[in-house]
């Protein structure tokens, strides 16, 4: 359930404001509905991961990767033709591990938050 709420949520959010939007997003969410760390990362990593990689297929493949192949020749990557997948995979990164982190800082911020009873 998280990881949807966070593919959908940071899917239209991006629609209208910056990139790091995501951090927030997925800070809330993973306050809101995470059952433990692990749920809160993967669910952060892999939701804004499998976003990204798809939005940036959606926009790359119609031009025959033409910008992907660009920067993939900036940053130095092999003549070769997969140069844009390489460079597609570490933006999905780039995002991804940003609303990992953010996701798991959510679930303790929600652990710190919690007033143990008393005994």
């Amino acid at each position: 359930m998280l990881f949807f709420i966070i593919v959908i949520i940071c899917f239209l959010m991006q629609l209208f404001l910056p990139w790091w939007i995501i951090t927030p997003l997925a800070f809330g969410a993973a306050f809101w509905k995470a059952k433990n760390a692990s749920h809160a990362f993967s669910s952060g990593f892999f939701g804004v991961f499998i976003l990204w990689v798809g939005t940036a297929l959606f926009y790359s493949l119609p031009n025959g990767n033409l910008l992907a192949n660009r920067i993939g020749a900036m940053l130095g990557l092999p003549e070769t033709g997969i140069n844009w997948i390489i460079v597609i995979l570490i933006s999905g990164l780039v995002g991804a591990l940003a609303a990992g982190f953010c996701s798991l800082a959510g679930y303790y911020f929600r652990q710190a938050m919690v007033i143990p009873e008393k005994a």
